[in-house]
C-alpha cells in the first residue's frame, strides 16, 4: 500500500496520481502530478529515472449486456414464485426435482386398507426476494427421465403430466409465505417452511411405486420427479416474490400420514444431494428501461442493470490502453455506485462477482474479484491493479469488465448501477497510481 502523506523520500524522484470519473474528460486537462512514498523498497530498482508524461482522459461506457446457455442444475436454492419489478418487468420462478425414498421396499400391508390422511410437501426456506404476497402453488409429475449427464439450462424444460398434485378443494395451493413462522409438526417445532398439501390419490400412487421399489433405480423408473410453479395473475408493478426453498435440507421432503389396521404411521419422499434438480427462470423486460438499454447500449451510460439468470453489467474503459506500458502499477481501484435505498425489497446483492474475457474470442469468463457492497460509499470497490498491470504487459487483452450478483443461477437478484452519464450525485471512477520508469 501506497503512503500518500510521507513527502520526504529521496529515493522517488517523481509518481503520477490518476482519477477519472467514468466520464469523457477533455483532452487539454492538465496532469495531476503528486509525490509520495512508496512502502517496499524493492518495487523499482534504486536510481530509475521517473518519466512525467502521461494520459488524464479515460473513455469510459457502461451498459448490460443478456446472457444465455446459464447453467441451473444443482443449485444451493431451488427458486419458486413470481414478481412484477417496476425497472426489470416480470420473473417467474419454477424448478423440477427427483424424489426418492426414505427406505427400499416397505411394507404398507394391504393397500386396499391403507387409508391416506394427509399428504405434505415440505420445503425449508433459505430466503426470498421481493414481498412475501399470497401466491397460488401448483405441481406436475414429471414424465421424461432426468439425467446428471444432461445440460440443464435456465430455460430447460422437461414433459410433465396434466393433472395438478397439489390439493385443490378449498383453495389449499393459496398460500401466504411466512419465513418467519417455526412449522410445527406433530410435537416438534421445525424452521420456517413452505407445506404444501398433496392430492391423497396421488400420494396412494407413491406409496404403491415405494413398495415395489428395491432401489432408487426402480423408484425412479416408475417415477420421474415433479415440477413446482405457480399460477399467479399479473402482479403489479412492486409486488410479488421469488421463495428460495432449501430442497436438500433433512426438513425438505414429501410425507404420506397414513393409518392401516387401526395404526397410524407416515412414509418420507426425500430430497438429497443426488437428486437431479434444476429451476426454471423466465424474464419478460417489455416495455422496461433494461430493455431500452439492451436494444440501445449508449443509454446505459446513464443507468445500467445486472440480474440472475438474464443479464451482466459491463464497464469498458479503452483508454487504459493509452498508459505508457514502461509502468508500475500501484493502485487501481474502480468504484461503481448503486441506485439503491435502505429497505428496498428488491435488495442490493451483498457480494457480486467481477469477471472479464482474457481473450476477445474466448467465450468463458474468468473471475477478477468477489466483491462485497460498500454499505458507506453504497457502491461496489474493485481493486482492479493485477488486471490493469497484465493488460500494459501485453499478458491479457482488454475487453472490459462484467458485473454480475455472486449467486447468479441460485437466486432472483438484481442490480441498478448508476452509469457514466448518471444525474445522480456518483458516477463510476477509476484511480490508478503508477510509477512510470
Amino acid at each position: 500500500m501506497m503512503n500518500r502523506l510521507n513527502r520526504n523520500t529521496k529515493m522517488w524522484r517523481r509518481t503520477k496520481l490518476f482519477f477519472a470519473a467514468f466520464f469523457c474528460l477533455s483532452i487539454g486537462a492538465t496532469s495531476c502530478k503528486k509525490k509520495f512514498n512508496p512502502n517496499g523498497k524493492d518495487v523499482l530498482p534504486p536510481g530509475s529515472i521517473m518519466s512525467s508524461g502521461g494520459i488524464d482522459t479515460f473513455k469510459v461506457h457502461t451498459y448490460t449486456e443478456l446472457e444465455d446457455s446459464i447453467n441451473s442444475m444443482d443449485p444451493e436454492f431451488n427458486l419458486l414464485g413470481s414478481y412484477n419489478d417496476p425497472v426489470f418487468g416480470k420473473m417467474e420462478a419454477s424448478f423440477y426435482t427427483q424424489l426418492t425414498l426414505s427406505g427400499f421396499s416397505p411394507d404398507f400391508g394391504d393397500l386396499n386398507d391403507l387409508v391416506i390422511d394427509s399428504a405434505i410437501m415440505a420445503f425449508e426456506y433459505g430466503g426470498y426476494y421481493g414481498k412475501l404476497n399470497t401466491q397460488l402453488f401448483e405441481a406436475y409429475e414429471i414424465l421424461d427421465d432426468l439425467s446428471r449427464d444432461s445440460s440443464y439450462l435456465r430455460t430447460s424444460t422437461v414433459q410433465v403430466g396434466t393433472q395438478n398434485i397439489i390439493a385443490t378443494g378449498n383453495n389449499e395451493g393459496l398460500i401466504k409465505p411466512n419465513t418467519d413462522k417455526p412449522a410445527i409438526v406433530g410435537n416438534d417445532t421445525l424452521k420456517p417452511q413452505l407445506r404444501l398439501p398433496i392430492d391423497h390419490t396421488f400420494a396412494r400412487h407413491l406409496l404403491e411405486v415405494a413398495q415395489t421399489a428395491t432401489s432408487d433405480n426402480t423408484f425412479l423408473e416408475e417415477f420421474k420427479g415433479l415440477h413446482f410453479k405457480v399460477n399467479n395473475p399479473t402482479f403489479s408493478s412492486g409486488e410479488g416474490g421469488i421463495l428460495y426453498l432449501a430442497t436438500s435440507k433433512a426438513a425438505s421432503k414429501l410425507t404420506v400420514y397414513f393409518t392401516v389396521d387401526n395404526k397410524q404411521s407416515k412414509f418420507d419422499f426425500i430430497i438429497t444431494n443426488k437428486a437431479v434438480d434444476f429451476n426454471h427462470i423466465e424474464v419478460d423486460n417489455t416495455n422496461t428501461k433494461v430493455e431500452q438499454v439492451l436494444n440501445d447500449p449508449s443509454l446505459g451510460d446513464e443507468e445500467f442493470y445486472a440480474q440472475a439468470f438474464i443479464s451482466r453489467a459491463k464497464i469498458e474503459f479503452e483508454s487504459i490502453n493509452d498508459l505508457p506500458k514502461n509502468i508500475i502499477v500501484h493502485e487501481a481501484t474502480l468504484e461503481i455506485p448503486t441506485n439503491y435505498f435502505e429497505g428496498d425489497p428488491h435488495y442490493i446483492s451483498g457480494e457480486v462477482i467481477a469477471s472479464a474475457k482474457l481473450f476477445e474470442d474466448d467465450e468463458r469468463k474468468y473471475v477478477v474479484q468477489t466483491v462485497a457492497f460498500n454499505k458507506s460509499k453504497k457502491a461496489y470497490v474493485i481493486n482492479v491493479r493485477t488486471y490493469v498491470q497484465n493488460i500494459l504487459k501485453g499478458e491479457i487483452q482488454n475487453n472490459g469488465i462484467y458485473l454480475s450478483p455472486k449467486r447468479y443461477n441460485t437466486s432472483a437478484e438484481r442490480i441498478i448501477f448508476n452509469g457514466a452519464n448518471s444525474t445522480y450525485k456518483k458516477q463510476p471512477k477509476l484511480n490508478i497510481v503508477y510509477t512510470e520508469l
